[in-house]
């Protein structure tokens, strides 16, 4: 290819093409916050662009918090229930370097508990993790209810508390709401779906889940 188109045309449009791109994940953004900024102010919630501090949140000991690097939290919403203080906020952090680096994407919700909540990891069953049992990679039964270890992977460092925790009641309730993903450590419960943002429009319902949670389940 010859220098001189290069300088006249390939170089300009890869500069305008990597200016646009930019632009559109600015404008993205921008506009998720003010649809969330507009969503919070629908339901008379506290809005701020900025989420909690990450000092403060990798002090929970929730393992999300404490994976990868370049974290950040943003555009939370503080909700008041009977059972605790909810804040609602997307979350992100990367893993890996250069070619093989990923950004992993959240919206959360964190609830502050009871000092009762023992450390936890709550997720769906799958067939990989079916598999990983066969070859010795075990997780924690509820022998009263096997629908919901059909359903849910329940990890913990202490047995003897996440079984103590998770009575009947909280069993149950999972059993009815399938595809959660919860980590617990004492003071503090996390609730999300999966490893990605939610749509804005999910976010009312998702608050209203975390709100049952915290007063149905957590409480």
């Amino acid at each position: 290819m010859e220098p001189v188109f290069m300088q006249t045309y390939l170089i300009p449009i890869v500069i305008g093409g990597v200016a646009l791109v930019l632009f559109l994940v600015f404008w993205l953004e921008r506009k998720r916050r003010n649809d969330l900024m507009a969503l919070a102010a629908s339901m008379g919630l506290r809005f701020s662009p900025e989420g909690p501090d990450l000092y403060s949140l990798e002090g929970t000991q929730i393992e999300l918090f404490r994976l990868g690097r370049s974290r950040k939290a943003a555009n939370m919403i503080e909700v008041s229930s009977s059972g605790g203080q909810i804040r609602v906020f997307d979350y992100r952090y990367t893993t890996g370097s250069g070619k093989h680096s990923h950004t992993h994407n959240f919206t959360v919700a964190l609830i502050a508990g009871g000092g009762s909540v023992p450390h936890f990891d709550l997720k769906p069953e799958t067939l990989m993790y079916k598999i990983g049992e066969l070859v010795g990679f075990k997780d924690i039964d509820l022998p009263a209810f096997p629908l919901f270890s059909e359903k849910y992977r329940l990890t913990g460092p202490d047995e003897a508390a996440v079984h103590l925790f998770f009575t009947p009641r909280r069993a149950a309730w999972f059993e009815s709401r399938p595809g959660l993903r919860v980590q617990g450590a004492p003071g503090h419960a996390l609730l999300f779906k999966g490893d990605r943002r939610l749509p804005v429009e999910d976010w009312m319902p998702f608050i209203e889940e975390a709100k049952a949670f915290a007063s149905e389940a957590l409480k």
